[in-house]
């Protein structure tokens, strides 16, 4: 699935997902913008992409004027935008509904939700002027099936999940796709971290079986490759099938 001459933006680019993404994609050949709220880790992730070649444009995909610079940035360096994968997101304060705060709902549904809308949005002329695209928003099998206490997060991945949908309509005419990915349980750092409460809470070691992140970016790089070109407004699953029926979300040895 060759990427060559493609340009693509990767946001949460720093870690996880987004790092294996970018790196992978850079390997297809195509021209990464790697783009996250932490400098270092991306100048890190910068580093082991094919040739240790892209664009850093430190962000936060939550504000308008941040996405909006994303996309100009991109095209200012390379001239157009073939690919946005929208993986930013962060994790939820894990607690009952009734005892979140307003200010913790909006944190999470503005970096969750609102970045995918906001980057989406900025990128759509420069793919409509291309007469072709793929975004790619990365959402959770939590946005599939509820979880307890994590009632925001839950809401804001189902939000993506639906916005893609929406969004495949708006463009559909333009030669644009518009697809999501739901993960279940990755290896990157923050299911580690879920873990490690988890673990606590239970007062006993969880030991879970992981999905690699490459997993995940290898389903990505089909959904932006040409062999998908007839897929759109689709959620894929990749989450080792604990969202198809009435199990454990972590599978553990006893």
């Amino acid at each position: 699935m060759s990427l060559e001459g493609k340009v693509a933006i990767v946001t949460g680019a720093s870690s996880g997902i987004g790092r294996a993404t970018a790196v992978l994609f850079s390997k297809m050949g195509a021209k990464l913008v790697l783009v996250g709220r932490r400098l270092d880790p991306l100048k890190d992730t910068l580093s082991e992409l094919h040739g240790g070649r892209g664009l850093v444009v430190q962000a936060d995909v939550s504000k308008s004027q941040d996405a909006k610079r994303i996309v100009d940035e991109t095209l200012r360096e390379f001239g157009k935008l073939d690919i946005l994968v929208n993986n930013a997101g962060t994790e939820a304060p894990f607690k009952s509904f009734a005892d979140l705060s307003e200010e913790e709902w909006d944190y999470v549904m503005n970096i969750n939700l609102k970045g995918v809308f906001l980057c989406s949005k900025f990128a759509f002329p420069a793919m409509k002027k291309n007469g072709r695209g793929t975004i790619t928003n990365v959402a959770s099998n939590w946005g599939l099936i509820a979880a307890p206490n994590a009632s925001v997060y839950c809401a804001s991945k189902a939000g993506v999940i639906l916005l893609t949908k929406a969004m495949a309509m708006d463009v559909a005419d333009y030669g644009i796709t518009v697809n999501c990915i739901c993960p279940g349980d990755t290896n990157a750092g923050m299911e580690l971290r879920d873990l490690a409460r988890f673990s606590e809470e239970r007062r006993a070691p969880i030991i879970p079986k992981l999905i690699p992140v490459e997993q995940i970016s290898h389903a990505i790089l089909y959904l932006v490759s040409d062999n998908a070109t007839m897929s759109t407004g689709t959620a894929l699953i990749v989450d080792n099938g604990s969202s198809s029926g009435e199990s454990q979300r972590l599978l553990t040895k006893k």
